[in-house]
């Protein structure tokens, strides 16, 4: 594609015999715009050396010398290209020059294309130089735009970092922010969720002292989204836990409330596991709704899994929840743990598994509930070494024991 003529490189000739100064402004102007000067104070006083693409100037100029002119151009523009021409006499001089700036030099006599090769050579480098600079230029202002992106980003995860404590704090409010005191129960937690909000939640509804309901939930996925779906959990946990249903109830009316309550189709779920303690009976009644199996384990040290026995809550309308019972009594321990307990990955990308984490179980079953769950979680952290948990982490254990006499 014809892009149309090319402007041409403006060269200013300084040489005080004008013989020379015309022979050479002759032989460039077949390709350039040239223009003589018999010394250098009549082209200052002329041109805009900024805008001079070479110079070329002899050594011995009346007045201010082509050494002096020299220094002056690389005050305006350390990038114009100043072509010397010397005699055989000024040949150290020149050389000088070279290293004080100078692009090139001519010796007198020269043959005509010794002018054109030095001027092209010269124009050459002064390309790069521009090139070089627009390129300088352009870093420069993308540095610019990166120092302030990077100031806006560093800005904007300081107030991020201050809405996730104030999420935090909130959702501490929501949910208990200590274990309750039960009767003739110890309690234990560890909790670490992989950012400030955690998608893992537990509540009790005591009912009154032979009876109360524990909730555990898991919440899909982690951080902030897990945790506002949470929030609409416990407020669907809250519209039914006063006439303490039987778990396959609450938990039908909980799903039926996250279902109605989103305006689109939501890829959240959330598991749970709801049981009802009745002391008096020595029987705990549950719903597992999709958390893993929460273990018993009884004084003689056999173990019991509550494996899931209902879907996921919040996805189908239509999901049936069923109640199973088991019977607990004096001595028996049970320990409740999220997925993010043994899927947390250790050396070599392998993950924990829950075959191992329940092994891992029954060998330390016969420690006390809170030693327990302290040494399965150092023992979890262990595995994982010094990778980050890519799932909150929840374990909670309970120790049933005799009434005090």
């Amino acid at each position: 594609m014809d892009e149309g003529p090319r402007a041409r490189a403006n060269v200013v000739v300084i040489d005080d015999d004008k013989l020379v100064n015309d022979l050479i402004c002759r032989i460039l102007k077949k390709e350039y715009s040239a223009r003589g000067y018999e010394s250098a104070e009549e082209a200052i006083r002329s041109e805009d050396l900024g805008a001079v693409d070479v110079i070329i100037a002899d050594v011995n100029l009346p007045g201010m010398d082509g050494i002096q002119f020299l220094d002056r151009v690389q005050l305006v523009d350390s990038g114009i290209p100043v072509i010397l021409i010397t005699g055989y006499g000024d040949i150290d001089i020149a050389i000088s020059a070279l290293q004080s700036g100078a692009t090139d030099f001519i010796l007198k006599p020269f043959k005509n294309e010794q002018i054109s090769i030095s001027v092209e050579r010269a124009l050459e480098a002064r390309r790069l130089v521009l090139e070089n600079r627009a390129l300088l230029e352009e870093l420069r202002n993308k540095n610019q735009e990166l120092e302030t992106l990077n100031a806006e980003i560093y800005a904007r995860n300081i107030e991020i970092e201050k809405e996730l404590d104030i999420a935090a704090n909130l959702q501490q409010c929501l949910f208990p922010a200590v274990l309750p005191e039960i009767d003739r129960f110890d309690l234990a937690l560890k909790f670490r969720p992989v950012e400030k909000v955690s998608g893992d939640f537990f509540d009790f509804i005591i009912y009154g002292r032979e009876l109360f309901s524990f909730v555990f939930a898991d919440v899909s996925g982690h951080g902030v989204p897990a945790a506002l779906y949470s929030a609409m959990v416990k407020t669907a946990i809250s519209s039914v836990r006063a006439s303490g249903p039987a778990p396959s109830d609450f938990m039908s009316e909980v799903n039926a409330f996250l279902i109605g309550s989103q305006k689109r189709m939501s890829y959240n779920y959330v598991t749970i596991f709801y049981g009802l303690f009745d002391l008096a009976k020595g029987a705990l009644t549950y719903c597992n709704a999709g958390i893993p199996s929460p273990a018993i384990i009884h004084a003689d040290g056999n173990s019991l899994f509550l494996d899931p026995n209902s879907p996921f809550v919040g996805i189908f309308e239509n999901s049936v929840y069923r109640n199973e019972s088991v019977r607990i009594a004096p001595g028996d321990r049970l320990v409740f743990y999220t997925d993010g307990v043994f899927e947390q990955t250790g050396k070599n990308d392998r993950i924990m598994g829950q075959g191992v984490f329940l092994e891992l179980l029954k060998s330390l079953g016969g420690m006390k509930i809170h030693e327990l769950i302290e040494r399965l979680f150092e023992r979890v952290m262990e595995f994982s070494g010094s990778q980050r948990p890519g799932d909150d982490i929840t374990l909670i254990g309970m120790s049933y024991r005799e009434r005090e006499v």
